[in-house]
C-alpha cells in the first residue's frame, strides 16, 4: 500500500467517523444511517497500513468516547420526571389535554413530579404547554375515596388481526383495561399566512392525548360517531374557557 493510498483511506474514514458521531448523537434520528457510516470510517482508518497503531486508534478511540460520554449527559438534560394521570374511575375513551395560553389552569405539581387531573368528560385545558423529553408516564383510575389503580400501558400492535403479518404467541386480553396511544400529539387551527406568521393565534392550539380502554371497545366502541362527539364537546369547552379563563376542572 502506497503512503498516498493509506492517507486516502485515514483522511476518508476520519471524515465517515465524524459524519457517523453526528448521525449517533446531534442527530439521533440518523442513527439508523449514522452507525453504518461509523462503522465504514473504523475499517478505513484501520486498514489504513501505512499510519501507526496509535494514529489510528486514537482518533477511533476519543470518537467512541465521545458518543458513551453523549448519551448519558444527553438523557439528564432531557428527563423531564414524572407525571400522574388521575382518571374518574367509570370514565372509559379518547383523553385530550389541550395547551392553551392564557385559557387553562395550572398543573398541580408534587415532590412527585406533575400531576394531571382529567375532567369527567375527558378534557383537560392547561394554559402552558409541558416540556418534552424522557418522562416517567403513569395512569391511574381514582374512585370515590380516593383510591388509585394503576392501568398498564397497553399498544395496539400487540394483538393479532387478519392483517398482522407476524402474530404476536403472547398476546393480552382483548378484555384487559388499559391506556393505548399514549403519547400522541398533534396540533389543531395553525393557519400560516403569506409571511410565513400564524394568522389564527387566537384558535390555535397543541394537545396530547390518549385512550382508556379495553383492546375490543377501542376498536369497536370508539368509532368515527364517537370521536366527532368528543370533537364537538371539546371544541365547546375550547370557546367556553376563551371567555371563562378558567374552565372546570373535577374529575369526581
Amino acid at each position: 500500500m502506497t503512503d498516498k493510498t493509506s492517507n486516502i483511506l485515514y483522511y476518508s474514514g476520519l471524515i465517515l467517523l465524524t459524519i457517523g458521531v453526528f448521525g449517533l448523537t446531534f442527530a439521533a434520528f440518523f442513527a439508523i444511517i449514522g452507525l453504518p457510516v461509523f462503522i465504514i470510517g473504523v475499517i478505513l482508518v484501520l486498514v489504513s497500513l501505512k499510519k501507526t497503531w496509535k494514529q489510528r486508534l486514537i482518533p477511533i478511540g476519543i470518537f467512541l468516547v465521545g458518543i458513551i460520554a453523549f448519551w448519558p449527559i444527553w438523557i439528564g438534560i432531557n428527563t423531564i420526571g414524572s407525571e400522574a394521570f388521575l382518571i374518574s374511575n367509570n370514565y372509559r375513551g379518547r383523553v385530550n389535554i389541550i395547551y392553551k395560553k392564557d385559557c387553562g389552569i395550572q398543573l398541580e405539581k408534587t415532590k412527585e413530579g406533575l400531576i394531571y387531573k382529567i375532567p369527567n368528560d375527558g378534557i383537560l385545558i392547561l394554559d402552558k404547554e409541558q416540556k418534552y423529553g424522557f418522562i416517567d408516564h403513569k395512569y391511574y383510575l381514582v374512585d370515590q375515596n380516593g383510591n388509585q389503580t394503576e392501568l398498564p400501558k397497553m399498544d395496539v400492535r400487540d394483538f393479532n388481526e387478519e392483517w398482522t403479518l407476524e402474530k404476536n404467541l403472547n398476546e393480552p386480553p382483548r378484555d384487559k383495561l388499559g391506556v393505548f396511544h399514549w403519547g400522541r400529539t398533534g396540533s389543531i387551527g395553525k393557519m400560516i399566512d403569506e409571511n410565513g406568521e400564524v394568522s389564527n393565534k387566537d384558535d390555535f392550539y397543541t394537545f396530547s392525548e390518549f385512550y382508556v380502554s379495553t383492546y375490543s371497545d377501542l376498536i369497536e366502541k370508539f368509532d368515527f360517531k364517537y370521536e366527532q362527539k368528543f370533537d364537538s364537546i371539546r371544541d365547546n369547552k375550547i370557546e367556553k374557557c376563551k371567555i371563562n379563563t378558567v374552565p372546570n376542572n373535577s374529575y369526581e
